[in-house]
């Protein structure tokens, strides 16, 4: 039985194994929704649950600012046949907003994302954006990252 068990057993999708694209795009109060979207391209089912890792990337793939903020809850398990997508809400503060010298408004290649439970991120680019390489903490978040959602 436990052998059997073993067989069914569905892996944590991989880097390697997942497409990232911008999905929807939406806006409310000072910050702008996208949908992360990401896509299993490989030929078998894998599971995705929790939260993706989201920050800032300059052109040389350093991290500007602090990585985004854990928005809700973990959300349930996900199973992702071949071309099935998982999606999180990321948020983009206006950073604007921020008190300048508390921000230090940076510009910013893209973003980097680290599938939830993985080591080896992806990477997005977003054309004319900006993050804070200072610490805004204390004012609210540059950026935030829901639960992976079907």
């Amino acid at each position: 039985a436990a052998a059997g068990r073993a067989a069914q057993a569905v892996a944590t999708c991989r880097s390697a194994d997942l497409d990232v694209r911008f999905g929807a795009v939406g806006g409310a109060a000072g910050t702008t929704y996208r949908e992360v979207v990401l896509t299993n391209r490989s030929p078998y089912r894998c599971v995705l649950r929790g939260f993706p890792g989201v920050s800032y990337v300059d052109a040389n793939g350093d991290q500007v600012g602090a990585a985004a903020v854990r928005s809700g809850d973990r959300g349930p398990l996900l199973t992702l046949p071949h071309g099935a997508t998982a999606t999180s809400d990321v948020g983009f503060a206006q950073v604007d907003n921020f008190d300048p010298d508390a921000c230090r408004k940076t510009p910013v290649w893209g973003i980097r994302v680290y599938p939830p439970d993985e080591t080896v991120p992806l990477y997005l680019p977003l054309a004319d954006q900006h993050g804070c390489a200072g610490d805004v903490s204390p004012f609210g978040n540059h950026l935030t990252a829901a639960s992976v959602r079907s």
